[in-house]
């Protein structure tokens, strides 16, 4: 397929301990369509916790396009 790369700016946030995504398949997923990713330690699939909506918030902040 021509033109895996996206045209915009996109970033990945991964849990660490997710149970319903392959860490290797968002690897994958992201190197084909250079793509960010960051991998939350101990987070899961589902952010829900006060200190993994807390990295959620702040990693936002971090990719936020003003």
């Amino acid at each position: 397929m021509a033109g895996n790369k996206w045209n915009v700016p996109t970033q990945i946030l991964y849990g660490e301990k997710d149970q319903l995504t392959s860490l290797a398949k968002l690897q994958d997923f992201a190197e084909k369509h250079h793509a960010g990713l960051t991998v939350m330690e101990n987070g899961e699939h589902w952010f829900h916790t006060e200190e993994q909506m807390k990295y959620l918030d702040d990693w936002i902040r971090k990719y936020e396009i003003s």
